[in-house]
């Protein structure tokens, strides 16, 4: 599973539609997402004190788009390269900031340890 932390505003934007694109697509040609231990690390870094935020929880069998692991800053996040398909969203949970502006990983965060790319997906 990999996840992507977004607005619930812009995730509920086009809900109807079947995939999703979000707002800095067109200048960055992906879509930025993070593994499991890199969440709160990210949600610290690019969106402390960011109210308003879920965290979508996306299965890696289900996507259609390719993923590439790439190196940033030394470590390698997972990027999507064209639209998220609505149906590879397993669970979009709140992300909520506590009090200091910090956040820690969500209740209810689903089972992933059967999500892996299948090796014909590669």
């Amino acid at each position: 599973m990999i996840y992507r932390i977004e607005t619930e505003e812009a995730w509920q934007r086009e809900a109807i539609s079947e995939t999703y694109l979000p707002d800095d697509y067109a200048s960055e040609g992906f879509i930025h997402c993070s593994a499991l231990e890199e969440i709160v690390d990210v949600a610290n870094r690019v969106h402390h004190g960011k109210e308003g935020l879920v965290l979508l929880c996306i299965s890696q069998r289900a996507l259609r788009a390719e993923t590439r692991w790439e190196l940033s800053g030394g470590l390698y996040y997972p990027h999507i390269y064209g639209p998220l398909n609505r149906s590879a969203v397993v669970a979009v949970l709140p992300f909520p900031c506590g009090r200091d502006g910090t956040f820690a990983l969500p209740s209810g965060m689903p089972d992933d340890s059967d999500d892996l790319p299948r090796a014909d997906d590669e």
